[in-house]
């Protein structure tokens, strides 16, 4: 499976036939160079992998017949990553990139208290994330969701067991993932405010220290993954 193409699953017949549209065909055909009769592989987010002949191809538009499917079971362990809201694009991009191929079952980016408030193209960030899904070759497609503070985050993710990664260098060293389902906990650049601390306390978070420097947003997001990449 050297290349992994992926559809929407409102794009699939039955388990027969799909069709790949805009520029994940443009890829296929114009990229790739792939035509009619070659095999692919694509996928369609929800844990499934069809392989896959092509019957007609155009740069708009490629139809397959599917001739096999390979499916796995949602994973017992799902690791939500929550970040504060990084300002400058390049390094957003890069942390969704990154928790994307680290294995997180859902992205939440929150505006913290210290964030500073900024656009998000969530267009782009989506693209993104879809690109690091196929080029790590995962069966399910993590989704990326956008809260107003930290308040909503825990409201949102209330099943899960928090773990804050915190600046003071006092509090615990990462051990195992505390449940199964786990909500793991980056601030912005500023750090997370006395108040969000306060919250996050109150939510029996463990807080957990990512070392004695202080780190970037996007660099804690890829430490604090880094310390769970294999507990599945």
């Amino acid at each position: 499976m050297e290349n992994l193409f992926y559809a929407s699953p409102e794009h699939f017949e039955e388990n027969r036939h799909v069709e790949i549209t805009g520029q994940e065909a443009k890829h296929i055909t114009r990229v790739l160079r792939f035509d009619v009769g070659d095999t692919v592989y694509v996928s369609d987010g929800l844990g499934n992998i069809f392989t896959c002949l092509i019957t007609q191809a155009s740069k708009k538009s490629v139809l397959l017949d599917i001739k096999e499917v390979e499916s796995h079971e949602k994973p017992e362990t799902k690791k939500v990553l929550a970040f504060g809201a990084i300002k400058k694009r390049d390094r957003l991009e890069f942390a969704i990139e990154k928790a994307v191929e680290m294995d997180v079952w859902e992205i939440c980016i929150f505006h913290a208290d210290h964030s500073e408030r900024s656009k998000i193209n969530q267009e782009r960030l989506q693209a993104i994330a879809l690109s690091a899904f196929k080029q790590s070759k995962r069966y399910w497609r993590p989704n990326i969701v956008y809260l107003d503070s930290l308040d909503e985050v825990f409201n949102r993710y209330q099943d899960f067991k928090p773990v804050l990664a915190h600046m003071n260098a006092k509090v615990e060293r990462p051990g195992f993932l505390p449940a199964k389902k786990s909500l793991l906990l980056v601030g912005p650049e500023g750090g997370f405010s006395n108040r969000e601390i306060e919250l996050a306390k109150a939510e029996q978070s463990q807080l957990i220290s990512l070392g004695p420097n202080r780190l970037r947003a996007e660099t804690a997001v890829i430490a604090l993954l880094a310390q769970y990449l294999f507990e599945n």
